[in-house]
């Protein structure tokens, strides 16, 4: 009874320290830190960050495949630099997507997966602070970075999807986000201009084309350890592809180290119907 007693203690304990919300562990948040699933924090992050993402995906379609339906994996490192961190640079990296489709060359079911991601190229991008909230009405960033397909997606009717590619990254985030308010509103406009790619163009058969991702988010710093969040997203290529989704989520800050958070993104496409992504990531801040 003595052992159990002294167990329960250590686990109050723990859960005690781990989702406390002193002010200044809260401040930090409210600026810095409980970002959602697509839309940007305007302001950098503060430490060395790293990100895991796993996205379950349905309903995508691509130059030569429709109804894909499978999952990729992702991870990102976020390194903050300069004069009060005003800088930063994200290096992303889809590791693995695996899934299945129907083929539109072969009419046929196919499946698909390899070592890369589907729109997601392994990318880096350099991030500055342009505004920031206790000088101006809002919190800004821009950024612009570069990327490319690292491996090509293998199929079950031997074919590759996406034997080659490169993107142009380039965006603006802002938020009203204050060390003392509790709701921050903010959002996000995410351009790519892909050119020199294969069997990936959404709308034709080209081999360059440009996607806009727009996105707007409320976020809550409620008190006890689950924090609410709700997205809009919007997404075209200026062309066929036309994609608007409700985003609600999910942010748990455990201890000053990590996040986890998960988000279930559903909403309509444009010639496609119905189109779901749901999501789990975890934050590493060190």
């Amino acid at each position: 009874m003595k052992c159990l007693s002294s167990f329960l203690v250590c686990i109050l304990c723990f859960a005690t320290v781990a989702f406390a919300d002193n002010s200044g562990r809260k401040a930090r948040q409210n600026l810095y830190e409980l970002e959602p699933i697509y839309t940007r924090n305007a302001r950098n992050a503060q430490r060395l960050t790293a990100n895991l993402t796993y996205d379950n995906f349905r309903n995508i379609r691509i130059e030569e495949a429709e109804d894909f339906d499978g999952y990729t994996t992702t991870a990102e490192v976020i390194i903050p630099f300069g004069t009060n961190n005003r800088w930063e640079v994200r290096l992303e990296i889809p590791f693995y997507t695996d899934g299945d489709a129907w083929s539109i060359k072969t009419q046929q079911d196919i499946d698909i997966d390899g070592n890369g991601g589907v729109f997601d190229f392994a990318n880096v991008v350099l991030q500055r602070e342009i505004s920031t909230a206790d000088k101006c009405p809002v919190n800004t960033s821009a950024y612009l970075g570069y990327g490319r397909r690292t491996e090509a997606l293998d199929t079950s009717i031997s074919d590759k999807y996406n034997h080659r590619g490169q993107l142009i990254r380039f965006g603006f985030n802002i938020d009203n986000a204050r060390e003392n308010r509790d709701i921050r509103l903010q959002a996000s406009l995410d351009g790519r201009y892909y050119f020199d790619t294969d069997d990936l163009n959404p709308s034709d058969n080209g081999t360059e084309f440009y996607l806009m991702n727009l996105s707007g988010a409320a976020v809550h710093n409620a008190e006890g350890f689950i924090k609410p969040a709700f997205e809009v997203l919007y997404s075209t290529d200026f062309n066929k592809r036309q994609i608007i989704q409700a985003v609600p989520e999910l942010i748990i800050p455990i201890g000053n180290m990590v996040e986890i958070k998960g988000g279930y993104a559903f909403g309509n496409s444009e010639g496609e119907g119905s189109t779901q992504t749901a999501t789990i990531r975890t934050t590493f801040r060190f």
